[in-house]
């Protein structure tokens, strides 16, 4: 009985995965088709294990294949790393920030994946379209600056070009990474809806001021910071490394100083409008206030400002 329900809803799950890529093709309906394709995997994961979400990839890969393109095969992969993740990390019922960690880490591999696939066998050079987009992107930037500021001479136009364009190269990785946590996250909350309605479970992501990184983090931050200010040749492999490592962490304690206004909002009895205006202000103006978080987010882990305030 187990096996034969266990074969029905596989196959209810991959036709449900075909329509889903199908309506990818359209531009309009691909933007969402992306938060919903890895839906189908975090179902049949949660409820029949790893294994069978392999077997689910496989078919999904074969019949999106015959019935459309191998081009379609790096958007399965990637889907489908993301959702086995999210669905075995709510199978095992992890908490909602540990399962959006393994499913961010699931969409990275699955980026990582689909990147080989795409380099390897459909011989399409991914960096080098990368780089042509970001040279067409900060020659309009330049134009733009050159046209507000004239005083600039051309030396100095070509200076802000190269350096632009050097640093959108180099955060190529932290890039994937907000990328992959932004699809984990808005996946596992359309996940989370869809399973309290149609299985009546009750998973909800904590309020926001429960947020609260290792100590380890502000180490890795310090570690980062060193790294960073030592000189390494550039282009080198630990500038590299060091210059994305300090702007992922840099991500996370400003997650964390958002997490303690929000904390600190709840303790005073503070209206939740004023956190969130703080937050829309900070992505709106990020140039002080963000460092201004930063810090007030390493200052929350390293001396217990919420142990304080209770």
């Amino acid at each position: 009985m187990n096996q034969s329900r266990k074969v029905t809803e596989g196959a209810l799950m991959i036709a449900i995965s075909i329509v889903i890529l199908i309506a990818s093709l359209f531009p309009i309906l691909s933007l969402l088709t992306a938060f919903v394709l890895p839906v189908p995997f975090i179902f049949y994961v949660k409820r029949h294990g790893v294994k069978a979400g392999l077997v689910m990839t496989l078919a999904v890969a074969i019949i999106s294949t015959l019935l459309m393109s191998v081009m379609i095969l790096p958007i399965v992969l990637m889907a489908a790393a993301g959702g086995i993740f999210i669905g075995y990390a709510i199978y095992k019922k992890n908490t909602a920030y540990e399962t959006l960690a393994q499913g961010t880490f699931g969409f990275i591999l699955g980026g990582l994946l689909s990147f080989v696939f795409i380099q390897t066998l459909l011989g399409v050079n991914i960096m080098a379209e990368y780089e042509n987009m970001v040279e067409e992107s900060v020659r309009m930037s330049a134009s733009m600056i050159e046209s507000v500021s004239p005083s600039l001479s051309g030396e100095d136009i070509e200076a802000l070009q190269e350096t632009q364009t050097n640093l959108l190269q180099q955060l190529i990785p932290t890039f994937m990474v907000v990328f992959a946590f932004i699809i984990a996250f808005l996946t596992q909350w359309i996940s989370y809806k869809l399973l309290n309605r149609i299985e009546k479970e009750k998973l909800s992501f904590p309020p926001l001021r429960e947020l609260q990184f290792p100590n380890a983090i502000i180490w890795i931050y310090l570690l980062a910071l060193v790294l960073s200010v030592i000189g390494f040749e550039e282009g080198s492999t630990m500038a590299f490394g060091a210059q994305n490592l300090l702007m992922i962490v840099g991500i996370a304690l400003v997650l964390q100083g958002f997490s303690f206004i929000f904390y600190f909002a709840h303790i005073k009895k503070i209206a939740k409008i004023v956190p969130i205006l703080i937050v829309i202000t900070t992505i709106i103006f990020p140039g002080f206030l963000l460092y201004f978080i930063r810090i007030l987010g390493i200052i929350d882990i390293g001396f217990r400002l919420r142990g304080r305030l209770k």
